[in-house]
């Protein structure tokens, strides 16, 4: 029977600081539950204490990556926020010009697609969706494009027919042929890969920035300002609290709340 390894106070303040750094997420209100899991997630990591375990977290890629995969495991769905969807969807048909759109973090792909699936419904063709997140394994699963059970609960079946094909194991699979260019990236939003990912028109970043210090969320507002064209969006999810900073208006409209670049 394996030891548990236990860290001290100390050594979970010192992975919460170090998470922090890495990711801007911020565990500290999670760290009773964070305590309970990683004992279990630490069995694979083949180190014998805690304080090993954060020595080799500080140099070891592999492991940095291992561990942020750990920290970020997240549900989505299809069509999830779907108001704030379409409202994507109908200004970047507004542009009347090809469309580039940031999907930071897009998780496991289902608000790309989703994206997708509704520019195909309003004829949109010149658009292109870039999804990106920390998370290598949710990467590799969008890249698949295969889906089942609860995630596609909120997809008509004429949506389901149209836009997947559907296996005998009940999976479907994304019809990449009805849909606009859709590409994932494995990238943080605070390291220099970022800002060279090109300029885009609209970045959907929803329900991320929650998780995020008042410093953290700081940064990366300058760093989305960065990537924004002139007059670009940013449409946040509606839990995430933006501060007020220089690179943005809050703009309020009938069909929602949106920030543009300043």
């Amino acid at each position: 029977m394996e030891k548990k390894i236990t860290p001290s106070e100390l050594e979970l303040n010192e992975f919460i600081k170090i998470i922090n750094e890495m990711s801007g997420i911020d565990l500290t209100d999670k760290k009773n539950i964070l305590a309970l899991k990683l004992n279990k997630f630490l069995e694979g990591t083949n180190t014998k204490n805690f304080s090993e375990f954060l020595g080799k977290l500080k140099s070891n890629r592999q492991l940095k990556q291992e561990t942020l995969d750990f920290v970020t495991i997240g549900e989505t769905y299809f069509l999830r926020e779907l108001a704030q969807l379409k409202e994507i969807i109908y200004y970047a048909k507004s542009l009347e010009k090809g469309v580039n759109i940031l999907s930071a973090p897009c998780s496991s792909g289902e608000e790309v697609y989703s994206l997708a699936l509704l520019a195909a419904q309003n004829f949109i063709k010149d658009m292109y969706i870039l999804g990106v997140d920390i998370n290598s394994s949710v990467i590799e699963k969008a890249k698949l494009g295969k889906y089942q059970g609860r995630t596609l609960q909120r997809l008509s079946e004429s949506e389901k027919r149209r836009f997947f094909l559907e296996s005998e194991d009940k999976f479907y699979t994304i019809n990449k042929n009805e849909l606009c260019t859709c590409k994932f990236e494995l990238c943080n939003v605070f390291e220099e890969k970022f800002s060279r990912l090109g300029k885009f028109d609209i970045i959907a970043s929803r329900n991320m920035i929650i998780y995020f210090d008042h410093e953290s969320k700081l940064k990366l507002m300058e760093r989305f300002h960065r990537i924004l064209n002139d007059k670009g969006r940013l449409y946040v999810g509606n839990a995430d609290l933006i501060p007020e900073t220089i690179y943005f208006k809050k703009i309020f409209s009938p069909r929602g709340v949106y920030y543009e670049k300043v």
